[in-house]
């Protein structure tokens, strides 16, 4: 039977999660995780490969790498990429998909699914071209700028080669490739979490009461901190609350940044400043109902396009989000629409502490926006609705991925489209 390999390099709970139920619906499908980059589902994904040895494959470097240091991240994706390669000989898969893996490596896998020949479909969750193309400006200047606009031009080449594009929101098919614009090789899919695994739990619950954090407002951030993340901007937080007693700024995060801050705010005697390391998968909808208000902070280079996927966790905790970020980002945007959180532009540390500061001040406030982010998570995160889009979209990149207990419907088709 022919099997389809599904590539995370990010270890994302919904992508793992998709997979697990394709295979328990009878479709042939491996899921491949990164098990060297610091991230938060890290530490859950041995426990993934424990319990779906059928599925999951954890594909790791002799050394764990992070994403500050942009050499030894290269070095990291580089190594990580032959690696992958080895698993995907082993596996012989009949068709590859990829989402969040670094174009340097995305290109070593395209390579060699090319020869195969294999069909590669390229699940866009960020335009990485782009944000290298804004950090070597920022950082080399006009040289800088020449080497960024190779990047962009690389991450065409492989959309451009794809069999499909999947994106995860509207508008994103307008930074496509004519080519794959044109003969409509992009589907949308839009991202989700998987609210069956967040059950709401009050402010004082056990992961609280252990950190000591059961009776104060919490502002909290979980997740990876890399070059596109605002450290300054928790450290602001904490300064401006640092003679509320009743405040705990809270980064739960793990790697070189952490570090950063955690030595920030020693230097700077920010005692309300808490850096704990990742927490366990299982615990984290206890960590994310902790916090009074939830946070997170991006510099401007992420612009419109990057979708963090924290705020959709963060959404079936139900608590208020403040987010500094693109206006114009989906993410934003669907804050915005919902009512479940304030959206400040980036680079402005005031008016995030002023829009933190509002929702601490008025519970009534925290309360309704809670409800509203919570309420558009039961709406909206179906795994079977996403199950059955995904689908469609194999269908429609021609793909063979038919399964032998799953039934056939008016809604999509097993297998080979005609």
């Amino acid at each position: 039977m022919s099997k389809t390999v599904l590539i995370d390099y990010g270890c994302h709970s919904f992508t793992h999660r998709l997979a697990t139920h394709l295979s328990d619906l009878g479709f042939p499908i491996r899921y491949f995780a990164n098990g060297s980059l610091e991230s938060p589902n890290l530490t859950s994904l041995a426990g993934w490969v424990e319990e779906r040895p059928d599925v999951v494959r954890s594909i790791s470097c002799e050394k764990p790498y992070g994403k500050l240091s942009l050499q030894g991240r290269l070095r990291g994706e580089l190594e990580w990429g032959k690696r992958c390669i080895q698993a995907l000989e082993k596996e012989n898969p009949s068709a590859v998909i990829v989402s969040t893996v670094p174009i340097a490596a995305v290109t070593q896998i395209q390579r060699w699914a090319e020869r195969r020949p294999i069909p590669l479909v390229y699940w866009l969750q960020d335009l990485q071209g782009r944000a290298i193309h804004d950090l070597l400006k920022r950082k080399l200047g006009p040289i800088g700028r020449v080497l960024g606009a190779f990047a962009d031009l690389w991450e065409l080449q492989i959309l451009e080669k794809s069999r499909m594009v999947i994106t995860i929101a509207d508008g994103h098919e307008r930074e496509l490739p004519l080519g794959v614009r044109q003969s409509e090789r992009y589907a949308l899919l839009e991202n989700w979490a998987n609210i069956e695994e967040f059950p709401q739990f009050p402010v004082a619950n056990e992961w609280s009461t252990c950190h000591g954090l059961d009776r104060t407002l919490n502002v909290l951030y979980s997740g990876t901190l890399g070059l596109k993340h605002d450290l300054f901007a928790f450290i602001s937080l904490a300064a401006s609350f640092r003679n509320r007693p009743d405040v705990r700024v809270v980064v739960v995060s793990s790697g070189h940044a952490s570090e950063i801050l955690r030595s920030q705010a020693a230097a700077q005697g920010l005692s309300n400043l808490l850096v704990l390391p990742f927490q366990p998968y299982a615990d984290v909808p206890k960590v994310l109902a902790s916090a009074a208000v939830l946070i997170a902070s991006l510099d401007a280079s992420a612009g419109g396009f990057c979708v963090p996927s924290k705020v959709l966790s963060y959404f079936c905790a139900g608590r208020p989000t403040v987010i500094a970020i693109d206006s114009q980002n989906p993410a934003a945007k669907t804050i915005q629409r919902t009512g479940a959180g304030t959206v400040i532009p980036p680079g402005d540390p005031a008016a995030f502490v002023n829009a933190v500061a509002e929702f601490l001040d008025n519970p009534d406030l925290r309360e309704a926006a809670g409800r509203q982010a919570r309420s558009y998570a039961e709406r909206t995160f179906s795994l079977d609705k996403v199950t059955e889009k995904f689908l469609n979209i194999m269908s429609k990149s021609n793909i063979d991925f038919s399964s032998l207990s799953y039934p056939c419907s008016s809604v999509f088709i097993c297998g080979h489209s005609s």
